[in-house]
Formats: structure tokens, C-alpha cells, sequence
């Protein structure tokens, strides 16, 4: 057996298994946004995959089931792939009776040329030829929802489709130019670039339809909450919802690179494989080994996913003159009863009661009492806890700073305090101060963390003053 015809093989059990596999950890990752789209993409893999381990597996297996029947797989993969799409873009189901007949004259013609004609030139330009028409479908929908989305991910569907239509035509054009019609001539095809563009094909499309998901479900809960947000008073319940929203903002600016690098170790495990076809190095004992550093690293993308799920989008700042003595006292107001019950001293100073910032008052009160729960827990082991909040002009800023007396931050903790992830608490997500930051940052302004010279922790917000204060 030449490296070549071991490494055919190889590379269509390597795809098979992969296009098994991803579709699963598909599912996984998209708990919570499962839907009929998301049912027939996954599915549609799972054919695909099942239908490349029957070809893998030729001749150890009937010809019945490593010809036809895997085509007939691999045509229904295409097909629910292709629904998923349509969905997506809110066009109707290709009718069931459609799909019926299409397979029936597909495995017709299928069989017609290989038990009939028996010409192996014929059918693999058929094959190649549908392979054309059902990857450029697929390109086609992916690509009217990138437009309409204005959504990068789905560009990577219509990538890696692109190249494998380019692979087909090839393949076509290498089929009429030939003469020589026989099996051996026809497997040379079957080339090992073919099967890296076809591994390649199957995370990257994973990992596009993925993000697609991901970017619906946070516009429709941006479009759910912004709704329910427009009849709520500014009171503790939108500061809340807000908290929520302000979250997944943080994390949707910071997902791309969480997921660097288990994606980044998913394309390197590829790499090698493509690599160890290429040389005829890869042996089938390998396989499992590298399938398992890809489903290690995809369930490490999954954890992260799993943190943005029930987020939504930030909303923009709507910059009106804040007056911060009302914004301290009316915040300190909504923590009134749980400084109370931890028997903590919150004691105001306050400056200028004219003094002003442009702002949205919701979003800054956010921030204050996000301040204001940190330091209470910073707090739960002092039996003399107390949070001084003052207000000051220095220059062009004005100040909030929220100190307490409790054990202080840290240099090490002080070094990441505010990074998206980063928590000291057990339950905590590490997005609190995180999300704080931003909004502090799209007023203009600066969130600075660090201790008092007693040693408890002290937060300065600083803010432009409103020019009609000057």
C-alpha cells in the first residue's frame, strides 16, 4: 500500500470523525439557543460525518452502504445545512415531499452510473458536480445573512464553501481534460489537499455557525430587554437589568480573544494532521489522540460561551447633566436596608450641589452601587464596617470617591481588579468592575482603583464637569 492510498483514507476517517464530533460540541456550546435551525445544522453535520467514515471505510464494508447510502448521507447533510440557513433568513422549508423525490432521482442516477454504466469517470463527476451545486447553496444563504447581519461569522461559512466548490470545479475540469477512466486514476483525486480543505472546512464552519448563533441571541435579548427597559422606571430593577446588558457587553468585546486560544489549539492539531497526511507520517492509531485535544479544547470554548449566555448588548449613553449629590443620595438610598442589616456606616460628604457631569444618570448609578456592594463585601468580616462616599472638582474632573476601612486590595489583585473574568468572589463572574470601567470610559472618564494610606480600598470616579458648571 503506497503512503498515498493510506493517506486518502486516513484523511476521509479524520473528516468523518470530525464532522461527528463538531456538530455535538455544537450542540453543547448553543444550550440555551437551541432552535429548529440549530436541530438541522447539527444534524446535517452528523449525515455528513457518518456518510465520509462509510466512504473511509471502503471495501471493508458493503458496497451498498460505502457508495450509495453515503451519498445519499452526505446529499441530506448539504440539505439540512442548507434549511438551517433559510431559516435563518425567515424563508420557508423546502417542501418534504421535495426532498423525498430529490434523493430518489439522486440515488436513481447515483446507481444508474455505477451499477449500470459502470463507468467511474461518470459518477465521480456527478458527485463532484453535486458537491458543486449543494456547497454553493450553502455559500449563497450564508452570505445573504452576513449581508443582512452585517455578521462576520457567517463570511467564514461562505469561505471555507467557496474553496470546497473551487476543490469540485478542479476536479471537473481535471475529469474532462483526462482519458484515463480507471478506478486508480479516479482515486488520485482524492487528493490529500482535498482532505485538508475538507478538515478545515468542518472547524471553521463550526466555529462560524457558532458565533453566528451567538451574535442572533444577543441581538434578540438586546431587542427583548430594550423593549422592557422602555416601560421600567429608573429605579433598583433597571439598575439591575442594566447590570445584566452591561455584562455581556464586556465579555462580547472580550470573547474573541478568550477563545483564541482553545480555537487556536483546534487549528494547530489540524495543522498537524494536515501535515502528517501530507508526509504519509500520520498513522490511524493517532487519530484518537488528536481528535481528544480537539474536544478538550472545544469544551474549553464551550466554558467560556457559557458565561455570555442571557446577556445582552450595551445600549448607547444618553449624556444629560447629572446632578451627583442627587445621583450619591438617591443611590445610597436603594442600599439603605442591606447596609443597614450588615450594620455598616455609609456616610456621605458632599461638595457643590450644583456641581454637574453629562451622563446618563442610570448607567452612572450602576456604577455607584456596584461600588457600593463591593465594599460592603470588602466589609463582612469588619465589626466597624464603614463606606465614605465624597464629592470634589479637581480642575476639570469631577471626583466620586467610594472608600472603605476594610483589609485593603492586594498587588496582585490590585494588577488584574477590572480585567473581564477576573473575581476574588467564589460565585462571582468577574465582570462588576469590568463592566463599571466601560461605562466610566464611554462618559469620557477614568475608573481609578487603589487603597487609602489606612489601608481599606478606595475608588475614584472621575468624570468631565458639565461646561454649564464652568
Amino acid at each position: 500500500m503506497t503512503n498515498n492510498q493510506f493517506d486518502i483514507p486516513t484523511a476521509v476517517l479524520l473528516l468523518g470523525l470530525l464532522y461527528l464530533i463538531l456538530p455535538i460540541m455544537t450542540w453543547i456550546v448553543l444550550n440555551g439557543q437551541r432552535s429548529k435551525p440549530v436541530t438541522l445544522w447539527c444534524g446535517g453535520g452528523l449525515c455528513i460525518g457518518v456518510g465520509f467514515l462509510m466512504i473511509g471505510q471502503r471495501p471493508s464494508i458493503p458496497a451498498w452502504m460505502s457508495f450509495p447510502l453515503a451519498n445519499v448521507l452526505l446529499f441530506l447533510g448539504y440539505w439540512g445545512r442548507i434549511q438551517s440557513l433559510r431559516l435563518e433568513l425567515d424563508l420557508a422549508l423546502w417542501r418534504k415531499s421535495w426532498v423525498f423525490v430529490s434523493v430518489i432521482v439522486f440515488l436513481l442516477i447515483f446507481e444508474g452510473i455505477r451499477v449500470g454504466l459502470q463507468d467511474t469517470h461518470i459518477r465521480l463527476g456527478f458527485v463532484s458536480f453535486y458537491h458543486i451545486v449543494m456547497a454553493s447553496t450553502v455559500a449563497y444563504y450564508a452570505l445573504r445573512i452576513g449581508r443582512e447581519r452585517h455578521a462576520p461569522n457567517a463570511y467564514l461559512i461562505v469561505l471555507v464553501h467557496v474553496l470546497l466548490t473551487s476543490i469540485m470545479v478542479l476536479r471537473v475540469i481535471e475529469l474532462i481534460i483526462s482519458s484515463d477512466h480507471s478506478e486508480a486514476m479516479v482515486t488520485s483525486m482524492v487528493d490529500v489537499k482535498a482532505g485538508v480543505i475538507g478538515i478545515l472546512s468542518a472547524v471553521v464552519s463550526s466555529y462560524g455557525y457558532i458565533g453566528l448563533m451567538l451574535d442572533q441571541a444577543i441581538s434578540n435579548a438586546a431587542k427583548l430587554k430594550t423593549d422592557k427597559l422602555l416601560i421600567l422606571n429608573k429605579n433598583q430593577q433597571v439598575i439591575a437589568h442594566l447590570d445584566r446588558q452591561r455584562s455581556l457587553g464586556a465579555m462580547s468585546a472580550s470573547i474573541g480573544h478568550e477563545l483564541n486560544q482553545p480555537l487556536t489549539a483546534i487549528m494547530t492539531n489540524a495543522q498537524l494532521a494536515k501535515l502528517g497526511i501530507e508526509r504519509g507520517h500520520l498513522q490511524i492509531e493517532q487519530v484518537p489522540d488528536i481528535l481528544k485535544k480537539i474536544i478538550f479544547n472545544s469544551r474549553r470554548a464551550h466554558l467560556i460561551l457559557e458565561k455570555v449566555r442571557a446577556f445582552i448588548k450595551p445600549t448607547i449613553v444618553e449624556k444629560r447633566p447629572v446632578n451627583l449629590n442627587v445621583l450619591v443620595r438617591e443611590t445610597a438610598e436603594l442600599i439603605k436596608q442591606d447596609v443597614m442589616l450588615h450594620n455598616i456606616q455609609l456616610e456621605l460628604i458632599k461638595q457643590d450641589s450644583s456641581l454637574s457631569v453629562l451622563g446618563d444618570a442610570t448607567q452612572l448609578s450602576q456604577v455607584l452601587v456596584n461600588l457600593y456592594r463591593n465594599a460592603m463585601d470588602a466589609l463582612q468580616n469588619q465589626s466597624k464596617g464603614k463606606i465614605t462616599v465624597s464629592i470634589q472638582s479637581i480642575k476639570n474632573w469631577a471626583v466620586i470617591t467610594v472608600e472603605d476601612n476594610g483589609s485593603g486590595i492586594t498587588d496582585v489583585v490590585l494588577a488584574q481588579i477590572g480585567e473581564p473574568f477576573f473575581t476574588t468572589k467564589p460565585e462571582g463572574l468577574g465582570l462588576g468592575l469590568s463592566i463599571s470601567k466601560a461605562i466610566i470610559e464611554q462618559h469620557g472618564g477614568q475608573l481609578i482603583m487603589g487603597n487609602t494610606p489606612q489601608g481599606g480600598a478606595s475608588f475614584d470616579i472621575r468624570l468631565p464637569i458639565n461646561p454649564s458648571n464652568s
